[in-house]
């Protein structure tokens, strides 16, 4: 009776906390998306409610719903976005491979811009799509290839070190390697079957060339001698 208790009790807290935590999350002043294209190409938006900014890149597009301010823009690749002022604190790692490229994103000490001027507000929603598949566990919600972090402010992530770690397979490189292994395989399998072939034939020519010799020419042979 009483682990049926503790049971009933655990199930509620666990809806409880399934119940709250979206609601905890979508409350966020701050919400801070990049979506990283297989292009390259990054998609960059920002939604800031209850906030006065200032920013100071000219590339966003921004427009206002109610007290909300959204900020959206793309930009063409990672070199470009360091050089912005209005950006995350984030540097990337890049390790090429032989078919993989393996990326990591850093946090680094090195705020100024949009990012600053959030320091206020309360709580700090940060989702990051990458093109490629995420390894270890970073982020408060992961999927294969997304992953969200929520903090209390925008002051918390520069508490975290490396944020996120994923690999890239080069489908080309990729596609090139099974073919050239599908080709040594059936190269292997046309030399085995060859050789084969050579000793089935050399055996059988061994074989006819060695005459039999019948009783009368053995007796004629016999009485010349």
């Amino acid at each position: 009776m009483i682990m049926s208790k503790h049971f009933r009790s655990c199930i509620i807290l666990t809806l409880v906390f399934l119940v709250i935590l979206p609601q905890v999350a979508a409350a966020s002043d701050v919400e801070w998306q990049i979506l990283w294209q297989e292009n390259g190409i990054l998609q960059e938006e920002v939604k800031i409610t209850g906030g006065d900014i200032v920013p100071r890149d000219q590339d966003w597009n921004i427009r206002r719903e109610g007290n909300q301010y959204i900020l959206y823009r793309e930009v063409k690749n990672w070199s470009s976005y360091q050089e912005l002022q209005d950006r995350l604190p984030i540097k990337i790692r890049e390790r090429n491979y032989i078919v993989f490229k393996q990326t990591e994103i850093d946090i680094i000490d090195d705020t100024g811009g949009l990012f600053v001027q959030l320091n206020s507000l309360t709580g700090f929603h940060l989702t990051m799509v990458v093109p490629g598949i995420i390894t270890g566990n970073y982020g408060d919600r992961i999927s294969e290839s997304s992953s969200n972090w929520f903090f209390s402010s925008s002051a918390e992530l520069l508490k975290e070190t490396r944020i996120l770690k994923f690999i890239t397979v080069d489908g080309l490189l990729m596609g090139i390697g099974i073919f050239f292994l599908g080709l040594l395989a059936i190269v292997i399998q046309f030399i085995r079957r060859l050789k084969k072939v050579g000793r089935i034939i050399e055996e059988e020519y061994s074989l006819k060339s060695i005459k039999p010799i019948d009783a009368k020419e053995q007796d004629t042979q016999e009485k010349t001698e």
